[in-house]
């Protein structure tokens, strides 16, 4: 039975791990990921993040529904539908997104354009500015080879590939008062954020803040069900390091490592939302140090959206 479990999540892990070893394997293994994803967008999945959209406009005080004044948006981790972006243009506001890979396409971008639009028109969105929507919309009947780029920049989004650690040569960030990430931290390893933590603090406003989802799941467990959420907190660092990789990394943050992070890069968290699992969701697993010296209370936290400004 262990080894059926095993498994599965391991034949992932492998793939990974000889495609990110292989050269060019990082363009591969993004293009294996398209053709297996596709292109399809669910509803489901397109409010599942405007839902973010939503929290990181009350981050600024913003109920939502209601246009941005000069609001200025830093996102890390554009991911493959740039929905938070589009939501936060279509409030008024202006965004930089940016990834260290390309992984949007025209394509992709029209569909988070359609599905933004269609949900607009049947009440089940708000957007704050209609000048923004009706562009939108005006956008949809652009040439099917416009580039995605010049699909977004028109709406105030800027796409950017590069290093979020180091944004001098990105003027257009400087005085940003919003500074937002979604489900991208969990995958970036601790000294890499903080550096990233520190280049927010260099090049936003005096009153920016910055709102971050975080996923602290194992992420495998979303491939295989019938591995647990917190199955690789019971693997040994030398396991670890196996399953581990560049494609597919996780760095195995707490939510207090999170907090020390924030911290000691001048960042103060005013609000905290967490989703935790229960106790017994533990009870039949075998930690690994350092997870058996840490609270359970927080071992359980499988989710956090974290709002914080400047300390």
């Amino acid at each position: 039975m262990t080894r059926r479990v095993l498994n599965r999540w391991w034949v992932k892990a492998a793939a990974q791990g000889v495609l990110a070893a292989t050269p060019g394997g990082g363009v591969l293994g993004d293009a294996v990921r398209r053709r297996l994803r596709g292109p399809a967008l669910a509803e489901d999945y397109f409010l599942s993040k405007w839902h973010h959209v939503e929290q990181h406009l009350r981050a600024l005080g913003n109920p939502g529904g209601v246009a941005l004044r000069r609001t200025r948006a830093i996102e890390v981790g554009t991911g493959w539908f740039p929905i938070v972006p589009l939501g936060l243009a279509v409030h008024g506001g202006t965004v930089v997104t940016i990834d260290v890979g390309n992984h949007t396409d025209p394509q992709r971008v029209r569909l988070a354009m359609q599905v933004l639009s269609d949900l607009a028109a049947t009440g089940r969105i708000r957007v704050g500015s209609a000048d923004r929507l009706a562009l939108l919309r005006t956008l949809l009947g652009s040439p099917t080879d416009t580039p995605a780029p010049d699909l977004l920049a028109p709406l105030g989004i800027t796409l950017r590939i590069g290093d979020a650690r180091d944004l001098a040569g990105m003027p257009e960030t400087h005085g940003a008062n919003l500074l937002v990430s979604n489900n991208t931290l969990e995958h970036i390893p601790a000294e890499t954020m903080r550096g990233i933590f520190e280049e927010f603090g260099r090049v936003g406003s005096g009153d920016a803040r910055m709102s971050h989802y975080v996923d602290l799941a194992d992420h495998y467990a979303g491939y295989d069900p019938r591995i647990s959420e917190f199955h690789f907190l019971t693997l040994s660092p030398r396991r670890w390091r196996l399953a581990n990789n560049r494609l597919g990394y996780q760095n195995r943050l707490q939510l207090s490592d999170y907090h020390r992070l924030l911290a000691e890069t001048g960042w103060r968290v005013t609000k905290e939302t967490l989703t935790r699992r229960g106790r017994g969701d533990l009870d039949e697993l075998r930690l690994v140090h350092p997870f058996t010296t840490m609270p359970v209370r927080e071992l359980l936290v499988v989710k956090a959206h974290l709002v914080t400004r400047r300390a």
